[in-house]
């Protein structure tokens, strides 16, 4: 979580993992795939998959919004682990 903003340098995250974020931000972000992307998307997963991406972003998008309208607090656990900010920052 504490790379999230600097995906490209997280030793963590593989091609496919940037890829997924570039996805989810393009889609949260702009409310749209480019058809570059979307060929990128194509040779990595199946039709299903991409589905099931897509529905995946939609609800956490969906499910953020609703935290960040009624201002969630969160468990101790997660603020531990996510740190001391009221969101989650995602560069551009």
């Amino acid at each position: 979580m504490a790379a999230m903003h600097a995906p490209e340098t997280c030793p963590t995250l593989d091609d496919v993992d940037r890829l997924v974020l570039r996805y989810a931000e393009a889609l949260t972000r702009d409310n749209r795939v480019d058809d570059a992307l979307y060929a990128e998307i194509e040779q990595h997963f199946s039709r299903e998959e991409q589905l099931e991406l897509c529905a995946t972003v939609g609800l956490s998008a969906l499910v953020n919004r609703f935290h960040a309208t009624f201002r969630t607090d969160v468990d101790d656990a997660t603020a531990a682990s996510a740190g001391d900010v009221s969101f989650c920052p995602i560069g551009r």
